[in-house]
């Protein structure tokens, strides 16, 4: 045994972060970190000695490793639960959306029932991003049981971002070349006194204290080496410990270096016919450790990467081959097989078995780790088959190939990888050839990977015609589904392209009513979703979306159910209804459970929607770099372009000039492929930028275009508002009179950017300015307040300010107003205005004077018009209702202490009959008092500056409890 050398300090701070006792912060966490052979694995040793329960698991240096490797070895030792059979083995339960969060939190359980616990992770440089993924969620986890989480790594070999977001939280050890005194002390433990005066300084100076080269040298002068014997390469040192050893063990180590780092005894002997005998002599020449009782394995990875290396290639072709077929005997013995495993060893001796046993089992290792969520492996099985046969010579039929290709793109897809799913689809459709199955197989994933919105997609609607028409007539499944994606790809495509879609989009749904697919169904019902999303259709729409979402549910599709939601949400938005927001509550709760990074990006772009719809700013400027950054990283095709349509609401919403110049140019340069839509928005951006000049240039240039008056994309909300706003500041009467009698007939629905990317006000909002451009005052003043009552409606606070905004210009003199500015605010009262800096109070008394005559709670107030904090009575905390939405879903998806700790929560939240509960008296009386201390501290401040109005609220607002504005 290796003597235990140097490493006290270490020790000493470890054994400090052990566990103990009950402790309800977040997991403790300790990074030990050092080149190959510097002693990690003998520290973590000697410290799970010191430690009553350690569950101990290491990482595999094989690209073509399980899933969950080092975690299936520590978890093995916890108490059976069926949530984990994705990890430790065993039939897994049927995936849905939320499995892979459950198998998290089924870990994070279990690990809490066996508390105070330590989990060992060596070697972390190997590790799978999957279970990465999983030691960042239990480090972040808040907990009730004490876990402290142990991870050895090699920082020279370790991939980018792997300890993104643990080092900072993390007790980190570095372990570097032992000294000349400790080398000393490890020559003595090892070969004694008189050796250690002999050798010590020789070996510290040859090994600059590195303790596997010193163990090493020490034992090869033991053996009756000289110091110029001693190799210069730490490969050439193994090599001569085991030319030592025995032929029969010598085979037996051959084949377990091909087989990996973990032996399996009867796949072993199966393999080279050597007895049991051979291994218990590796464990004792100390190229293995380990015990019958537990997994024997090479006692240090060199051994294994060294046998490998010097391995002829044609011998260690033909060990793979027959591990891979010994795997499989060992599965009919009833005995547990991981597939990744059998297709490394097929894929390997590919050379000997040709394409199929590789192409067979990366199929099946692929299913088996798209299953536990780990998409990046599952899509390199596939890979490496293709790689492993293409360099052996051996043939793959094209059909196989374009299933390869096909089902890995898919994979990359999930992963977040567009730019190499497009490019494994385009490798894809040479030998699809004619086959009408194979052609939309290709074409569907091209339709997957996406295009950019309003650009030309030429080969994109090639491909999906050239599979409609092989595939004509057939009725089948694939041909309703290429001929819907056909539809969608012509609609959000160029003008041009659009009237070609409604047929398509007809016949696709017509075939898949004669199916009993529900699949097929939701697929084409979406087609024709996006054939009617023209302004005005929210209802009919609304209807289409519900029969999507229970298509998708039937079909277990949580992807489809999730874009139902959003498509219903944005909906109800146009449509001025407040439902919305329950809509895409359901939206963001599949969108989450997904845990896909591709709809990671697509939920923080509708975060940053709906913060731009509440009035902040600051947060949906922050959300929206945040969801391009992700967007970029997954290679989505549109993220451009939603990023552009969200900074086309903050920059109108800050209305700086430059800012303005600036974005008009951009929208121009961004959207060539919707001339009109991009000249559109020039022109309001420029007109409110005060440049009428260029502002006329850019309406000129959409009046001359033939279609401008004639394409009703889900985008036309957005031309028809810049352009009306174009149109007021040039006081082109003609243009206004055209925008107005398009717009009158929409006076009761909104504009909403894409599915929910941006809300950009009330159609009444633009229908009552563009009246009051027109002369027709009292008529502007009735849109303005329907637009006032749907922005207030809605919580859409800029919008509800810009309108109150417009009606005080309407009628100067005839109320007291109080609205944003930009960054002040303005208070205005019987034709005289002035300005103010923000304060709190001045959000109450907007509120009042936007209602007068109506009581509002004080406690609303409290919530909505500034950042009041109220304490919470301990015994009974209030839920609003998204948050009991959410708490009542995690109860279905939870179980244990977890289940009742949730159950509590909910019962002390509502009453008895399931309605949230009030806040507590206690806390009514104190936002009273926080309300109508602002309140009037705000009446004081405007009555500096504006003595009339001041005096004019003092008298007319009442605050309490109940706060009102008497007009």
């Amino acid at each position: 045994m290796t003597p235990f050398v140097g490493r006290h300090s270490a020790l000493a701070r470890m054994l400090a972060a052990r566990p103990a006792g009950s402790d309800p912060r977040r997991a403790g966490l300790v990074l030990v970190s050092g080149e190959a052979g510097i002693g990690k694995t003998a520290l973590l040793g000697r410290f799970a000695v010191e430690c009553d329960q350690v569950l101990w698991g290491a990482c595999w240096d094989d690209a073509r490793a399980p899933a969950w490797w080092p975690w299936t070895q520590a978890l093995r030792a916890l108490p059976p639960d069926p949530r984990l059979a994705a990890i430790v083995g065993g039939p897994a339960p049927d995936a849905d959306d939320g499995a892979r969060a459950r198998v998290f939190q089924a870990v994070s359980d279990g690990l809490e029932r066996i508390a105070p616990a330590v989990v060992v992770l060596d070697d972390l440089q190997w590790a799978d991003e999957t279970s990465v993924s999983l030691l960042k969620f239990l480090a972040r986890q808040p907990r009730t049981g004490s876990l402290l989480l142990v991870a050895a790594y090699r920082p020279n070999e370790l991939g980018p971002g792997v300890l993104t977001g643990l080092v900072e939280s993390a007790e980190s050890i570095t372990l570097g070349g032992l000294d000349a005194a400790e080398t000393g002390e490890l020559v003595r433990a090892l070969a004694g006194d008189e050796a250690a005066q002999q050798w010590a300084p020789a070996v510290h100076t040859r090994s600059a204290g590195h303790p596997f080269f010193a163990r090493e040298l020490c034992r090869l002068m033991e053996s009756g080496g000289g110091a110029g014997d001693v190799p210069v390469a730490v490969r050439e040192v193994i090599g001569r410990r085991l030319a030592r050893l025995s032929a029969a063990c010598r085979e037996l180590l051959d084949a377990a270096a091909v087989a990996g780092p973990v032996l399996q005894p009867d796949v072993l002997t199966d393999v080279c016919a050597q007895s049991i005998d051979a291994i218990d002599v590796a464990l004792v020449a100390g190229v293995l450790t380990g015990s019958a009782d537990g997994p024997i394995r090479f006692a240090h990875d060199l051994f294994r990467e060294t046998i490998y290396a010097a391995l002829p290639a044609r011998h260690r072709t033909e060990l793979h081959e027959r591990i891979g077929s010994a795997l499989l005997r060992r599965s009919g013995r009833g005995a547990p097989v991981v597939p990744a495993e059998v297709a490394r060893h097929f894929a390997a001796a590919a050379p000997v078995r040709g394409a199929g046993p590789a192409v067979i089992w990366a199929h099946a290792a692929a299913e088996a780790d798209a299953g536990r969520y780990a998409f990046a492996e599952a899509a390199d099985h596939l890979r490496r088959a293709r790689t492993a046969v293409a360099d052996a010579g051996a043939h793959v039929s094209d059909p196989d190939l374009v299933r390869l290709l096909t089902v890995e793109a898919g994979l990359r897809l999930r992963a977040g990888d567009a730019a190499t799913a497009r490019a494994r689809l385009d490798e894809a459709w040479r030998p699809a050839g004619a086959d009408p199955e194979l052609l939309a197989l290709v074409a569907l994933g091209l339709d997957s990977a996406g295009a950019r919105f309003a650009m030309p997609r030429t080969e994109l609607i090639t491909a999906l015609e050239t599979a409609r028409h092989a595939l004509d007539g057939l009725g089948t499944p694939a041909e309703a589904q290429v001929t819907a994606a056909l539809a969608r790809q012509l609609q959000h495509s160029v003008p041009a392209d659009r009237p070609r879609a409604a047929p398509y989009a007809e016949r696709a749904v017509a075939i898949a009513r004669t199916l009993d697919d529900p699949v097929t169904l939701a697929s084409c019902l979406l087609a024709r979703h996006d054939i009617l999303w023209t302004p005005g259709t929210g209802a009919e729409r609304v209807v289409i979306a519900t029969e999507i979402i229970g298509a998708a549910r039937a079909a277990g599709d949580p992807e489809r159910q999730a874009q139902g939601f959003l498509l219903t949400a944005n909906a109800y938005l146009e449509s001025g209804s407040a439902a919305f927001r329950a809509a895409f509550d359901e939206f963001a709760f599949l969108t989450e459970r997904l845990r896909q990074p591709r709809h990671d990006y697509l939920l923080r772009t509708r975060q940053a929607a709906l913060a731009l719809l509440d009035g902040a700013l600051e947060t949906g400027e922050r959300l929206i770099e945040e969801a391009a950054a992700l967007g970029e990283e997954v290679g989505d095709s549109d993220t451009g372009n939603v990023r552009m349509s969200q900074r086309l609401e903050v920059v109108r919403a800050r209305g700086n000039p430059d800012e303005l110049r600036r974005t008009a140019a951009e929208a121009v340069r961004w959207w060539v492929g919707a001339p009109a839509h991009a000249h559109a928005v020039a022109a309001g951006f420029l007109a409110r930028a005060g440049d009428p000049t260029a502002a006329r240039r850019e309406v000129e240039t959409v009046r001359a275009l033939p279609d401008w008056r004639a394409d009703r994309s889900y985008l036309w909300s957005i031309f028809a508002g810049e352009l009306t706003a174009a149109a007021i500041a040039l006081e082109d009467r003609e243009l206004c009179q055209l925008l107005l009698a398009d717009l009158e007939p929409l006076a009761d629905t909104c504009a909403v950017n894409g599915a929910l990317v941006c809300f950009m006000g009330a159609h009444a909002h633009r229908v009552g300015l563009l009246r009051a451009a027109l002369g027709d005052s009292a008529g502007a003043v009735e849109s303005l307040r329907g637009a006032l009552a749907v922005h207030e409606r809605l919580g859409a606070r800029l919008w509800a300010d810009e309108t109150r905004r417009a009606l005080a210009t309407l009628t100067p003199g005839a109320e007291a107003t109080i609205c944003r500015s930009g960054e002040m605010w303005q208070v205005s009262y019987r034709g005289r205005a002035a300005y103010l800096r923000d304060c709190k109070g001045l959000h109450d008394l907007s509120t009042l004077l936007a209602r007068p005559g109506a009581d509002v709670a004080a406690l609303d107030l409290a919530s909505g018009g500034g950042p009041v904090v109220l304490d919470r009575v301990a015994d009974e905390p209030v839920l609003d209702a998204t948050a009991l939405r959410a708490y009542r879903r995690r109860l279905a998806d939870v179980e244990g202490a977890e289940r009742e700790r949730l159950r509590d929560e909910v019962r002390r939240a509502t009453r008895p009959g399931g309605a949230a509960r009030p806040l507590s008296p206690g806390n009514a009386e104190r936002a009273r008092k926080a309300v109508s201390a602002r309140i009037r501290d705000a009446i004081r401040r405007i009555e500096a500056v504006h003595p009339e109005l001041g005096r004019h609220l003092d008298r007319t607002v009442r605050t309490g409890h109940l706060c009102c504005y008497a007009g």
